[in-house]
C-alpha cells in the first residue's frame, strides 16, 4: 500500500516537472528562436539598397542584385525607401545591356509588391520594343505568334522584365501584383511564401519557371499568360482559388505532389506538351473545360476529394489520362468528360495495382449514366487482364505445363481473346454484326457449295450460272461490309479478322476436303440436303430449334424440299444460315434425316453450336450497352 503511494507521487511529480519544461520552452525558447530568426534579417534601408545595387554578385554566371536575406518594407509607411527601391531597382534594369538577376530570396517583403513598377512600361509594338530591348531579348519576343498582334488590332501596353527572378524562400506579406508582363529570363520561386493574393495573369514566361513548395495563401490568379519553356510547381499549395484559366503551356508543366484545398480552374486552356498531376491533392472542383491536351497527362497517384471536369475537352492521338493508383477518396470524387470520348483516353499501364482504379472508374461512369465510357474502362481492364494472363502463361515453369492449373489459365486466355477480338468485352455491338455478317455469308457460301456442286462425272450435278454468279456477288458484298465494319470500329481489326478467319475456317475445311476426297455416293444424289417447312410462311423466332427435321412421319409430310429449279432458291441458303446463327429467319429450313452424309450434318452442327454461342454475344453486348438493359442486370 505504501510502495503504491510512493509510485503515485512520484508519477504526479513526473508529469507537473514535464509540464513546466514544456512551459518553459514555449515561453522561452520559442521567442528566442523567432527573434533569433528574424534578427538574422537585415532590414533594408537606402544606404543597404544603394550599396547592394552598385555592387552586384554573380551567381551561376550571371551579375546578379543581391536582396537577399533582408526585411523590406514597402508600405505606405515607408513611402521614401519604397519609392527609391522601384525607381534604383527599375533603373539599374533597363539600362543595363546584360542580362541581370534580382534576388529577393528569404526575403520579407512587406507591403504590395508590383512588377510594373520595376520592369519597363512599353506599347507592345515592334519599333517601341526595338528601343528598349536588344537585339537578342527582340528576337525572344518575335518567336513567340501569341505576341503578335492582329492587323487592326488596338496597341496594348506591357510591362517588360529583362532580368531574372530569385524568389526562393521569399516571404510576401501583402498583394503581389505582376500581372501583364513579359519575363525574358527564369523566374524561379522555390519554397516561397504568398500570404495574400499574386496576380500574374496575362504574362509571357519566356524561360524556366520554377514554384516547388511554393505557398499560396491568397487567390492564385495566373489567367491568360503563356509558358514558353518548361514550368515546375512540384509540392506547391494552394489555399484558395487558382485561376489558371485560358493558358497556354508550350514545354512541360509539372504540377506533381500539388495540394489544391480549394477550387483550380484551367478551362479553355492548351497544353502542347505533358502535364503531371502525380500525387497531387484535389480537395474541391478541378475545371479542364474546353481544354486542348496534345501530350500525356499523369494523373498517377492523385487524390480526388471532389469532381474533375474535362467536358468538351480536346484529346489529339498523342494525349491519353493516366490514372494509374488514382484514389477516389470521397462519394462526390468524379471524373466528368463528353460521353464516348474521356473513356478512351483512360488508360493505366497495368492492371496489378489498378483493378480498384479501374473499378471505381466503372462505377464512376455508370453512376453519369455514361455506358459506353463504363464499357470502354472494363474493355481496357480485360485487355490487361489479357496481358497478365499471357505473361504467367509464359512464364510457367516447364515442369508445371499440362497440369490443371496451366490449362485452366490457357483456356481461360483463349475465352478472353475471343471476347475481346470479336466483341471488344461486350462493349461494340457494330463489332459484333460485323463478324456475325460474315459469318452468315460465308456459311452460306459453303452450304450452297456443298449442295449445289455435287460432282461433274459422269452426271454433272452443278448450279446454273445465274445462281452461281447471285451467290458469288452476294457472298462478296456481305462480307466487304462485314470487313469494312470491323476496320471502322475496332482498334486491332487486322487481329479480329485473323481470329475470325480461324473460327470460320479451320474446321469446316478440313471437313470438306474430307467430304470431296472420298466422294458421295449415297441415295438421293439428286435431291437436296434441305428441307422447308411448307405449312407456313412467316418470319419467326427459333431460339429451340434444332438444324435437322424431326423423325416423326407426321413432319415429313410438313418438311418438303427447298426448289433447286427456283430462281431465288440462293436465298435459301442464306435463311438457313439465318436460322442457324441469328435464331430467326422467314422460313424453317433444316437438314433432311434420311441418306445425309455425316461431313454435312457436322458442317451444319458446327454452324448452329457457334450460333450459340454468338446470340449469346449479342445479346450480352445489347445488355451492357443499352441503358435500360444494362439497369436490369447490373442493378
Amino acid at each position: 500500500m505504501y510502495l503504491d503511494k510512493q509510485v503515485k507521487r512520484l508519477s504526479y511529480f513526473l508529469l507537473i516537472f514535464s509540464l513546466l519544461i514544456i512551459a518553459y520552452i514555449l515561453l522561452f525558447i520559442s521567442p528566442a528562436l523567432a527573434i533569433t530568426t528574424q534578427e538574422a534579417k537585415t532590414i533594408l534601408t537606402s544606404e543597404i539598397l544603394k550599396a547592394r545595387i552598385n555592387n552586384l554578385v554573380p551567381k551561376e554566371g550571371l551579375n546578379t542584385v543581391d536582396l537577399s536575406n533582408l526585411i523590406i518594407d514597402l508600405t505606405d509607411k515607408n513611402l521614401e525607401l519604397r519609392d527609391q527601391f522601384y525607381q534604383q531597382v527599375q533603373t539599374k534594369f533597363s539600362r543595363t545591356s546584360t542580362p541581370l538577376v534580382l534576388d529577393l530570396s528569404q526575403s520579407s517583403i512587406q507591403g504590395e509588391f508590383s512588377i510594373g513598377k520595376l520592369g519597363i512600361q512599353t506599347p507592345l509594338a515592334e519599333g517601341a520594343l526595338s528601343s528598349v530591348l536588344t537585339p537578342l531579348e527582340q528576337e525572344k519576343i518575335k518567336n513567340s505568334n501569341s505576341i503578335l498582334l492582329q492587323p487592326g488590332e488596338q496597341i496594348p501596353s506591357v510591362t517588360v522584365w529583362r532580368g531574372g527572378l530569385l524568389l526562393n524562400q521569399t516571404e510576401f506579406i501583402g498583394i503581389v501584383d505582376l500581372a501583364n508582363t513579359l519575363y525574358l529570363q527564369k523566374i524561379i520561386a522555390s519554397e516561397a511564401i504568398f500570404r495574400r493574393d499574386v496576380n500574374w495573369s496575362n504574362s509571357r514566361f519566356f524561360s524556366n519557371t520554377k514554384f516547388e513548395q511554393a505557398k499560396f495563401a491568397g487567390i492564385a490568379d495566373f489567367t491568360h499568360s503563356y509558358f514558353y519553356d518548361n514550368i515546375n510547381w512540384e509540392g506547391a499549395s494552394f489555399a484558395r482559388l487558382a485561376d489558371f484559366t485560358g493558358i497556354e503551356c508550350l514545354k512541360n508543366a509539372n504540377f506533381s505532389q500539388v495540394q489544391w484545398r480549394d477550387r483550380v480552374l484551367f478551362s479553355k486552356s492548351r497544353f502542347l506538351q505533358s502535364l503531371t498531376f502525380n500525387d497531387a491533392t484535389f480537395e474541391k472542383t478541378a475545371d479542364f473545360r474546353d481544354t486542348r491536351f496534345n501530350a500525356p497527362i499523369d494523373f498517377q497517384e492523385a487524390n480526388l476529394f471532389d469532381q474533375i471536369n474535362f467536358s468538351d475537352a480536346i484529346f489529339t492521338s498523342e494525349a491519353n489520362l493516366n490514372v494509374a493508383g488514382l484514389a477516389f477518396e470521397s462519394d462526390s470524387a468524379k471524373i466528368i468528360g463528353q460521353t464516348g470520348v474521356i473513356g478512351k483516353v483512360i488508360s493505366v499501364p497495368s492492371l496489378e495495382g489498378n483493378e480498384t482504379v479501374l473499378r471505381n472508374l466503372v462505377r464512376n461512369f455508370r453512376s453519369l449514366e455514361q455506358i459506353p465510357d463504363a464499357n470502354q474502362i472494363e474493355y481496357q481492364r480485360e485487355k490487361l487482364r489479357l496481358q497478365q494472363l499471357g505473361d504467367r502463361i509464359i512464364g510457367t515453369p516447364w515442369q508445371r505445363l499440362w497440369q490443371f492449373g496451366w490449362l485452366a489459365k490457357v483456356l481461360h486466355w483463349l475465352g478472353l481473346s475471343l471476347l475481346l477480338l470479336l466483341g471488344d468485352y461486350g462493349t461494340n455491338v457494330s463489332l459484333v454484326l460485323g463478324t456475325g455478317l460474315i459469318a452468315i455469308a460465308y456459311f452460306s457460301l459453303l452450304f450452297w457449295f456443298v449442295d449445289r456442286y455435287r460432282r461433274r462425272l459422269p452426271q454433272p450435278i452443278l448450279p446454273n450460272r445465274y445462281e452461281t454468279i447471285c451467290m458469288a456477288s452476294s457472298y462478296s458484298l456481305f462480307t466487304l461490309l462485314g470487313i469494312i465494319d470491323i476496320i471502322q470500329t475496332t482498334d486491332r481489326p487486322w487481329l479480329t479478322l485473323a481470329c475470325l478467319a480461324v473460327v470460320l475456317l479451320l474446321v469446316p475445311a478440313i471437313l470438306l476436303i474430307r467430304l470431296y476426297q472420298q466422294g458421295r455416293y449415297h441415295k438421293l444424289l439428286d435431291l437436296t440436303y434441305f428441307v422447308e417447312d411448307g405449312s407456313m410462311r412467316q418470319f419467326r423466332l427459333m431460339l429451340g430449334r434444332l438444324p435437322i427435321m424431326p423423325r416423326f412421319p407426321f413432319y415429313r409430310d410438313r418438311y418438303e424440299p427447298i426448289l433447286w429449279d427456283r430462281r431465288w432458291n440462293w436465298l435459301n441458303y442464306y435463311d438457313f444460315s439465318l436460322n442457324n446463327l441469328l435464331k430467326f429467319g422467314f422460313n424453317d429450313i433444316r437438314l433432311r434425316d434420311e441418306h445425309l452424309p455425316g461431313i454435312i450434318s457436322a458442317l451444319v452442327w458446327y454452324q448452329w453450336s457457334l450460333g450459340v454461342l454468338y446470340i449469346i454475344l449479342l445479346l450480352w453486348t445489347l445488355s451492357r450497352t443499352i441503358p435500360g438493359l444494362n439497369l436490369l442486370i447490373y442493378f
